[in-house]
């Protein structure tokens, strides 16, 4: 295993001093080097050594995953994005989400610093910011909330806002199978999250959204029949 682990942190710091020396303009390199950490981290093992220390390999993902990226920068962000879901444990069994202490105080300082340097100022501002972009966007960020939310402090800043709620269990937002079923895995890991929470009670209109929302499925069923064109025959005289 300490083999194992030093062979790891070997390409974790080559990963690092790259993405430290990459000019703005190496975007492509850039987000293979992020999509690497995002393979490292959808294992326990992974993400626990990409969040360790006193300045994580995790932190470049998390700052091109929430920084204003233009779009030239879309490929980075969302490599950096669906990093995040996998080093948050979206990929990983239940009892594998959590990491070790230093690593979950980690995973929370680097997200709420991101948040203060940036116009959003937390991380609920960061999430419905990037829930306001294009589709592929939103897929990569249902994953982060989806592996995110099971920690406490996760779960109260999302709760925290309505329009990120609305966001997640809005059935017409995606229109593609694997952007419903995304939306629909984060609703669900939200309700289920609230469920264990002490807090369920300060959240009861939340939580009744959720649940309503969960029992609907991912995909959208329409509760009445459309409108059919009708065809009158012309009067005889």
């Amino acid at each position: 295993m300490k083999l194992i682990n030093s062979g790891v942190k070997a390409v974790i710091a080559s990963i690092d001093g790259r993405l430290q020396s990459l000019n703005p303009s190496d975007i492509d390199e850039c987000e293979t080097a992020l999509e690497s950490l995002g393979h490292i981290g959808s294992s326990t093992q992974g993400a626990t050594l990409l969040l360790s220390g006193s300045s994580p390999a995790a932190r470049h993902v998390i700052d091109a995953a929430f920084e204003q990226q233009g779009p030239q920068g879309h490929g980075k962000q969302l490599a950096a994005l669906h990093a995040l879901g996998n080093i948050s444990g979206e990929t990983r069994s239940k009892n594998s989400i959590i990491l070790n202490a230093e690593a979950e105080e980690n995973l929370r300082r680097l997200i709420y610093e991101t948040a203060t340097r940036s116009s959003k100022l937390t991380p609920s501002g960061l999430f419905r910011s990037v829930l306001q972009q294009d589709a592929e966007i939103r897929l990569a960020v249902y994953r982060v909330i989806s592996g995110l939310v099971v920690r406490s402090w996760c779960l109260m800043e999302i709760c925290s806002k309505d329009d990120i709620i609305n966001k997640v269990i809005n059935p017409t937002i995606e229109t593609t199978k694997i952007g419903m079923e995304a939306r629909y895995n984060c609703c669900k890991a939200i309700f289920q999250s609230l469920t264990l929470s002490d807090s369920v009670s300060a959240f009861t209109d939340i939580y009744a959204k959720l649940e309503k929302a969960v029992k609907m499925g991912p995909y959208l069923v329409k509760s009445h029949a459309e409108p059919q064109p009708v065809v009158e025959t012309a009067e005889r005289f």
